[in-house]
């Protein structure tokens, strides 16, 4: 059964600041490897510029909870909120599909490790 909103809220809320941050980096680059299905294949151009802004703007927003992880600083959002952007509330469900996928996906290399 896939993930949903409450199940990746759950996981990132029992990790320390550091396992967050180390699990937020690997999930950061899963977002550039899925992004890439938004690109023309073997071509300079992008076939899926929704895709590609979503995965964007919701890399942007893990990348600033990393540094207010790895900084101990201000800023740092809750599981909650993390999840919201995670699961692509108000976004196109492409994106959820993927960006949930590349959660998944993530988490069980992780966990492996």
């Amino acid at each position: 059964m896939p993930l949903n909103q409450k199940d990746c809220e759950k996981v990132l809320a029992e990790m320390t600041p550091e396992r967050q941050a180390q699990f937020l980096a690997r999930l950061g680059h899963m977002y550039t490897v899925y992004g890439r299905d938004a690109y023309e294949f073997q071509g300079p151009g992008v076939t899926k510029p929704r895709l590609l802004r979503d995965f964007n703007e919701v890399h942007h927003r893990l990348y600033a909870q990393l540094g207010g992880l790895l900084t101990r600083g201000e800023g740092v959002f809750s599981p909650e909120v993390l999840a919201i952007w995670i699961c692509g509330e108000g976004r196109d469900e492409e994106f959820r599909v993927a960006s949930l996928d590349a959660f998944e996906r993530c988490l069980k290399n992780f966990n492996a490790a």
